[in-house]
């Protein structure tokens, strides 16, 4: 009986030291604050209602970025969309033209922002504005061509989806200017807090510690998750928040990410590696295996992630 209750005793010390150890290790990631690693930072539960709302405005999110991948009863166009021809600078054809971050961007400013030059220039303007004017149902009439009739994309998505996207450049629009300067340089962050996060949320099951088991470029001109925090954040700030088109990739949307985890994650990605040779220095041949699953493998999923099977 003695004996019993010393291994009792000794088991609930082991529990409890480890439990203490992990929460201070979770609070030094979060930026040295022990106090910090007491909060939990699992999803809060919200009512069916309220999580339904935050799911729509993900997912609108995602049609936004890509919305032949985020459905799955959709036809792809193979011409070019009909006000293309108003522009001569982007030279993308096909289905890339119907993309609306082809035309706005990612930071939803179209000719005034990150797209303002460079191959993706069309001179047309961004949603922002729109965004912040306009209510859902008028939004909803401009995707159905009510301003422009050559802006009609109810010959393509269902009520649903435009509802959807409306409802997300209504409620999911955000100002990047609070996260990024002109150049793409994020405005602070903390990149211990950015690194708990992204250690946490990311790696497991897709992007690994360097951010390079996802290629989402080709074998000879990779882009990882560094490359593209690098080269457009203003895409990787869309992607975390919405999540990604045809995967089961989480969207901090409806994990209630705040405004400080966005940022912490954007000063964090930026230092993973950007090529095969700083994926080489950053985790050695260990982590060389990664990289190998190429977002190529992946084309023919589509649909919207958490309802994906």
């Amino acid at each position: 009986m003695k004996r019993t209750m010393i291994l009792i005793i000794g088991l609930l010390i082991t529990g409890f030291a480890t439990y203490t150890v992990a929460q201070m290790g979770h609070g030094m990631m979060r930026g040295g604050n022990m106090m910090e690693g007491m909060h939990d930072l699992s999803p809060i539960k919200y009512s069916p209602d309220f999580y339904s709302g935050d799911m729509r405005v993900s997912r609108g999110g995602q049609l936004y970025d890509n919305w032949w991948k985020a459905t799955t009863n959709t036809g792809k166009p193979g011409d070019n969309h009909p006000l293309w021809s108003q522009q001569n600078v982007n030279k993308r054809t096909g289905y890339s033209t119907y993309r609306c971050k082809e035309c706005h961007g990612w930071d939803y400013k179209g000719k005034d922002g990150a797209y303002s030059k460079g191959s993706h220039f069309t001179g047309f303007k961004g949603v922002y504005e729109a965004s912040r004017e306009k209510t859902v149902k008028e939004l909803e009439g401009a995707l159905k061509g009510s301003t422009n009739k050559d802006h009609d994309f109810s010959k393509y998505l269902s009520e649903k989806d435009i509802s959807d996207l409306a409802l997300f450049m209504k409620k999911g629009i955000i100002n990047t200017d609070r996260y990024l300067d002109k150049r793409g340089n994020p405005i602070g962050g903390d990149v211990n807090a950015g690194a708990y996060l992204f250690n946490t949320n990311c790696t497991h099951m897709c992007h690994g510690g360097p951010g390079t088991m996802i290629n989402f470029g080709k074998p000879d001109k990779p882009e990882f998750v560094g490359t593209v925090a690098n080269k457009n954040p203003w895409e990787l700030i869309h992607k975390v928040r919405a999540g990604q088109p045809g995967t089961k990739m989480m969207s901090s949307i409806i994990d209630r990410w705040s405004d400080k985890d966005i940022l912490d994650i954007v000063a964090y990605t930026r230092r993973l590696p950007k090529d095969w040779d700083q994926a080489k220095s950053f985790g050695g041949n260990m982590m060389m295996g990664g990289g190998m699953m190429n977002q190529q493998s992946g084309t023919d999923s589509r649909g919207f992630g958490p309802i994906m099977k």
